[in-house]
């Protein structure tokens, strides 16, 4: 997460420019999940049946405010990333985010950042008449943002500690008018949320962030330790459904650039590896079945200042493997430095 370059001493200060830490990345996340959905069990027209499909629209409607979270909640190694969890047939998630974040200057350090989001999640409703079983996919389209302020406290020339004030508001649309209307056909019962198809969802949280970089002319390192809560709630749509999700992630981030020796664009061209981990104690991990994951990653990074494209300084390309407990995956990421 881009920070003021830290001031190192006079006597070690390197005689190379380093990079403005003001960085804008663009971000796009899509992730395929078969998430197996659990079969019903048999159930009697009537209350029976009413509660086993109000059960299931509460849990995927959980389940889609924990997928606005992962999206919502701001992630270094954002990027185009597949997922599959090898389970089966059940529901997919797909998302893309566009996103940055940079601190005015050393001496006024309020930090700024903010991203945009959009994710198609598709679960999968299972409700019987005691005989017959019915598989009614629906899809939720989610489009959101969030925002967040903090301020840099320098504890020393490399090391910062950034606390954030995050909000965020998204809106999801459901193409599940069909279940709606099914479902009040055979039960002569109303269930608004589903034939509405909408919900509005808004949440607050904070971050607490660690940030160590340190600059040298063979070899630069980034490391961050960042802890993220989020609690997001329907706020505009239908009443006929309760749920709330609170997205939480601890994470630890580090990157290492070294210098190749080769010259592009009028710059050094640097190799870049990547590690990354993360718990998911929140609702996130419970929707992905995981609750960790991690990352590595590598690529390479050019320094675009003598190009004529304007204010990025450089571009980086990188390349990383997922693994979590039950899935595994890949991600493409492109970012830009201002």
């Amino acid at each position: 997460m881009p920070r003021p370059s830290p001031v190192a001493p006079a006597a070690d200060r390197p005689a190379f420019p380093r990079p403005r830490r003001q960085a804008v990345r663009a971000v796009a996340a899509a992730l395929s999940l078969a998430l197996a959905a659990a079969p019903a069990q048999g159930a009697d027209v009537g209350g029976g049946l009413l509660r086993l499909v109000n059960a299931n629209v509460s849990d995927k409607a959980t389940g889609a405010l924990a997928m606005l979270g992962m999206t919502l909640v701001p992630s270094e190694t954002a990027s185009t990333l597949y997922l599959n969890t090898g389970s089966g047939e059940g529901m997919d998630y797909q998302a893309s985010q566009l996103g940055g974040a940079f601190t005015v200057s050393e001496s006024f350090p309020l930090y700024l950042e903010g991203f945009a989001g959009y994710s198609r999640y598709d679960p999968v409703f299972v409700f019987t008449d005691g005989v017959d079983q019915s598989r009614l996919p629906t899809k939720w389209t989610s489009i959101g943002a969030t925002g967040g302020v903090g301020w840099d406290f320098k504890l020393t020339d490399t090391l910062v500690l950034r606390p954030i004030f995050n909000v965020a508001l998204g809106h999801v649309e459901s193409d599940a008018r069909l279940l709606g209307r099914i479902v009040s056909n055979r039960l002569d019962v109303d269930l608004d949320f589903l034939k509405d198809g909408s919900m509005t969802a808004g949440g607050l949280g904070a971050s607490v962030m660690l940030d160590y970089a340190y600059y040298r002319p063979e070899h630069e390192i980034d490391i961050e330790l960042r802890y993220t809560h989020m609690h997001l709630e329907p706020i505009l749509g239908s009443d006929a459904i309760n749920a709330s999700s609170d997205a939480m992630t601890l994470g630890l981030w580090s990157r290492l650039r070294v210098p190749t020796g080769i010259t592009m664009f009028g710059g050094p061209l640097r190799s870049v590896f990547e590690f990354s981990g993360s718990l998911l104690p929140g609702d996130q991990g419970e929707v992905l079945h995981t609750g960790w994951l991690a990352q590595i990653g590598t690529g390479l990074e050019f320094d675009t200042s003598k190009t004529w494209v304007p204010l990025v300084t450089r571009t980086r390309i990188m390349l990383r493997y997922t693994q979590g407990e039950e899935l595994t995956g890949f991600s493409v990421g492109l970012a830009a430095s201002f």
